[in-house]
């Protein structure tokens, strides 16, 4: 079982990236339209409040507004650009400053809370889901997608992602190395039991991934998603990457839900905040 791998978060400059600017749908050609449908599947019931836990540009929280304009929903990040971003255009969504390990909400204030591939960044997990029950209702409910790159039988572990491929480290702040079994386990310590697994991440991706984040190693850093540049992009060659973008994102859906039975090198948690 991974935990937390040698280089520091402060090594990687969140200030300089661009992440979540695109537009999001819960359809198979958004290359996180999956996330999103099972985030909308476990919002169905939920009435209230809801809060975005490092939405950096506001891709999902503002998703969620379109698709579910009778929610307050909120989102919060540590990054003053990703903020900008994001309020520049907020469409109903209310932006704050803020880190996730001190969210700036009362005790018990929100009905649901969710976090899509923030936690493996970040150097006291513990911390922050304590924060997330902190600022849940007693039952209310916690929705995280969180990478698996300790999970067995993957990929990740196989090339020993973290300690002998730290590609991702480097490019992707993921300082972190989660097995869906330390996660459930962190969870509950933590108020916030798992009820539910959902998987993806299956083969497609994750030989991309590893494709990917190896290719940035003789490349050199980006500025952002790859899903993000490809929108930005004009030209012959911007039409190629959203192209190639659209069709590898359903190919992976397409996967994701044939084997949706099995782990996979992603997990998608409902978690339950715990009463009294």
């Amino acid at each position: 079982m991974h935990g937390l791998v040698s280089e520091s978060a402060a090594a990687f400059d969140y200030e300089a990236k661009k992440w979540g600017a695109g537009m999001l749908r819960p359809r198979p050609w958004f290359m996180n339209g999956l996330k999103l449908r099972y985030l909308l599947e476990d919002l169905a019931p939920i009435r209230g409040r809801v809060l975005d836990v490092g939405c950096g540009a506001g891709q999902v929280a503002k998703a969620v507004k379109r698709e579910r304009p009778d929610l307050a929903v909120f989102g919060c990040d540590v990054s003053h650009a990703a903020i900008d971003s994001a309020s520049a255009s907020p469409e109903g969504v209310d932006f704050r400053l803020a880190k996730a390990e001190r969210l700036p909400f009362e005790d018990g204030e929100l009905d649901f809370v969710w976090i899509f591939d923030v936690l493996e960044h970040v150097e006291d997990p513990e911390a922050v889901l304590r924060e997330v029950a902190r600022v849940l209702k007693p039952g209310g409910r916690f929705h995280l997608v969180l990478p698996l790159e300790g999970q067995p039988r993957t990929l990740y572990a196989l090339v020993g992602t973290g300690k002998t491929w730290t590609a991702k480290v480097r490019h992707g702040g993921h300082i972190q190395i989660f097995s869906a079994e330390r996660f459930r386990t962190m969870a509950a310590t933590c108020g916030l039991p798992v009820v539910r697994t959902r998987w993806s991440y299956h083969a497609t991706l994750q030989v991309l991934d590893l494709l990917y984040f190896t290719w940035l190693d003789r490349r050199g850093p980006v500025g952002g998603s790859v899903e993000d540049m490809s929108a930005a992009r004009g030209g012959v060659s911007g039409a190629v990457m959203r192209g190639v973008s659209r069709a590898v994102a359903t190919t992976a859906w397409g996967e994701a839900r044939l084997l949706r039975g099995l782990p996979g090198g992603c997990g998608h948690f409902t978690c339950r905040r715990a009463i009294g």
